[in-house]
């Protein structure tokens, strides 16, 4: 007897194996969590070549979409259209100017960047003495009233003050002999491996930009062959819709976010070359990088460079503070929005539970991925709550539910037949989602 199994059947069937195979994945991670993180790490440091690849190609893409629309199509396809060449040519001009910007901002920070490293490590043990003499001379009640504390206290700062000492006397004459020249042989073997991996990396990472950028309309299309062969149509314009809003967010932020710490990093630059501030590059190239994060950034890099500037010259301080505190307020509140626009639309609490998670997992790269992808996920709950709400009549908007506790009616048959502009929430609710229908954001997956 020939058993015969529906489609319904079918469908129950693998909905069931899907669940369980989830299920049983969620338990082996929660269970062997530090295990899989261990193995999420080393994939990860395998995969960085592939990684430094699709940043780059997230970041030059708008550059090579804008030369082929705006002026290579004008050059170039005058007659007829050269789709290959110029491709071609647009990838190359990309890729030249990136290696050209890096290549100037290495030549033009690199130098300055080492003398304040050199003299930061020359400095190190004078400062440690200063330190401690200033604690010496302002604990001194302390010894007479807390005399164990003050022993405690004085035992951890001598403790720091030869880990300081040491710690410059052992470092100092490496990178001396590593900017000299000399001796290259032997920095790599004690120490400088990972330096030269992650210069592989990074050239390699370029490489793979090139492929990426020069087939960017392939890999998406590859995607979403393997997803309609694999599950039904509905399903995959629904995750084509996530995919397209994760992606938008993504590169919004990610280029607007390099766009602006390469003027707040120049412009810090600037400003402490001008106040004669010691450690002029160390400090910009701290404030630059630290200001990809969201928010919190400009705090995470001011602190410790007030602290250089605090140790190396106190009367710089106050004018350091000044101008930071100046610098990010126009950043903040002038800058910023116009190169990010509403791309992230989070709360800022958000911002600070996606950095701690990110940061907690992946170190500085989990900070900076872990707010946009909370970004794009907060987006797509609030459209989903929205959705949902409309179908019962309740309003969309927090301020609502606000205060005393409300009660409303489930919308009746005459109310859903009403027009948006008899229906108040109904008008609300749809104006919040039609800007997001399905067709729009699986065009812009297009888009990768």
């Amino acid at each position: 007897m020939k058993i015969q199994i529906t489609e319904k059947q079918k469908s129950l069937a693998i909905c069931t194996i899907g669940v369980f195979f989830t299920c049983l994945l969620l338990t082996i991670v929660v269970w062997r969590f530090s295990s899989v993180m261990v193995i999420a790490k080393k994939t990860i440091s395998s995969l960085s070549p592939v990684i430094w690849g699709l940043v780059f190609a997230y970041l030059l893409s708008p550059l090579q979409n804008w030369l082929e629309r705006r002026i290579l199509s004008k050059l170039i396809e005058r007659k007829k259209p050269h789709p290959a060449l110029r491709r071609t040519v647009a990838v190359t001009v990309t890729i030249f100017i990136l290696i050209a910007a890096l290549a100037g901002m290495i030549a033009m920070l690199l130098p300055e960047l080492i003398d304040s490293v050199r003299t930061l490590f020359n400095n190190i043990p004078s400062y440690a003495k200063n330190i401690a003499t200033w604690c010496t001379d302002h604990l001194a009640g302390l010894k007479e009233s807390s005399p164990q504390v003050y022993e405690s206290i004085m035992a951890a700062l001598n403790s720091l003050q030869d880990k300081l000492i040491n710690f410059a006397t052992q470092y100092e004459p490496k990178l001396d002999s590593i900017v000299s020249g000399a001796n290259i042989i032997g920095s790599i073997t004690s120490g400088a491996y990972s330096l030269v991996s992650g210069v592989i990396d990074f050239l390699i990472g370029i490489i793979a930009a090139i492929y990426l950028l020069y087939n960017k309309e392939r890999y998406p299309a590859q995607i979403k062959k393997i997803l309609y062969a694999l599950f039904p149509e509905q399903r995959v314009h629904s995750t084509l819709r996530v995919l397209a809003k994760v992606h938008h967010v993504f590169q919004n932020f990610l280029v607007g976010q390099t766009v602006d710490c390469l003027m707040v990093g120049v412009t810090t630059f600037v400003g402490l070359t001008i106040m004669d501030a010691p450690y002029a590059a160390l400090i910009s190239l701290v404030v630059g990088v630290t200001n990809f994060i969201p928010f919190f950034g400009p705090f995470i890099g001011a602190i410790p460079s007030g602290f250089l500037v605090l140790i190396a010259e106190p009367t710089k301080l106050i004018p350091f503070v000044i101008f930071i505190f100046a610098l990010q307020q126009i950043e903040g509140n002038l800058i910023a929005p116009k190169i990010l626009g509403d791309s992230m639309g989070l709360p800022t609490f958000w911002v600070l539970f996606a950095i701690l998670i990110g940061g907690g997992l992946f170190g500085f790269f989990g900070m900076v991925a872990f707010v946009p992808l909370f970004a794009a996920l907060y987006a797509l709950f609030k459209e989903f709550l929205a959705a949902r709400l409309a179908k019962k009549g309740l309003p969309s908007s927090t301020e609502g539910y606000m205060g005393k506790e409300l009660v409303y009616a489930t919308p009746s048959a005459e109310a859903s037949q009403q027009t948006p502009a008899e229906n108040p929430v109904a008008e609300e609710t749809a104006a919040g989602i039609a800007s997001e229908n399905g067709k729009d954001d699986i065009k812009n997956a297009d888009d990768l």
